[in-house]
């Protein structure tokens, strides 16, 4: 099992914030589970190619309903948000173009230690899955190197709009692959009973899915999905690296708040 961590190199907080998630996974490391963590160079405003990576892409006004509700939405997505979607699409395309399959983790994502035998099975029941989103948001996936390839056609020659975060404008290419190629009679979800696993809305557990959308919209009300291995830690002092230019003055200044599922410390 291979992992690719996004870390912003040189940046004090995201660097911490990596040590904190890699101890986390250590027993998996110690395990001969997963194969170490490669560092991925996070795509940041002061990227010599950050521009070049801005300008493949359909940027759009976010509809997010954390931003629309904040009263303080803006017309834009903020740089810092750009480059972590741009760092997120780069992997993109490097899966499509690796034959081996790796996951990607995000520099605060955190495995959580008495769910760790949740997590190898989720992992091994993962490798005929198209999509497998086991975290929150976007701290722990991986692709299928078709979806992949697909996906990134999508973003870059098909100006697949961008009005969203990365979680949710994932959720909506993999819908649209869903609708447009996998559900079609001649393809029929290419023999799969699950093409993907996927949070219920809730974010706390999960499910086997053909089409993320249900899980992705409803929450697990009779409380039968799998536990959710993985969250992201939040520090109480170091905040976040990231300019959410929408979210209001409490979710800014007192980032675990913005949802239950968080791991907090300091």
């Amino acid at each position: 099992m291979k992992i690719r961590q996004i870390v912003i190199k040189g940046n004090e907080k995201s660097e911490e914030y990596a040590e904190i998630s890699r101890k986390s996974f250590q027993c998996a490391i110690d395990d001969g589970f997963i194969d170490g963590i490669e560092v991925f160079d996070a795509i940041t405003p002061e990227s010599d190619t950050f521009q070049e990576h801005v300008d493949l892409y359909n940027w759009k006004s976010s509809l997010m309903t954390l931003d629309l509700h904040s009263g303080n939405s803006k017309d834009d997505h903020s740089p810092t948000e750009k480059a972590g979607m741009c760092s997120h699409w780069e992997l993109m395309r490097q899966q499509a173009e690796s034959g081996e399959k790796f996951w990607v983790i995000e520099h605060d994502t955190y495995l959580i230690p008495e769910r760790y035998e949740v997590f190898k099975s989720l992992a091994k029941a993962s490798d005929n899955m198209l999509y497998a989103n086991i975290g929150l948001f976007m701290g722990m996936y991986s692709l299928d190197r078709r979806f992949a390839h697909w996906a990134n056609h999508m973003l870059v020659t098909n100006n697949f709009p961008i009005n969203c975060g990365p979680y949710c404008t994932l959720q909506r290419l993999f819908r649209t692959y869903t609708t447009s190629h996998l559900a079609l009679p001649d393809v029929n979800y290419l023999g799969l009973s699950a093409t993907a696993i996927h949070p219920w809305h809730g974010c706390d557990t999960l499910t086997f899915c053909r089409d993320i959308g249900e899980p992705f919209n409803m929450f697990d009300k009779n409380g039968t999905g799998i536990l959710t291995p993985t969250t992201q830690v939040i520090s109480k002092r170091l905040l976040v690296t990231q300019d959410h230019h929408g979210y209001n003055e409490t979710h800014i200044n007192e980032p675990w708040t913005r949802h239950k599922f968080f791991a907090i410390i300091d």
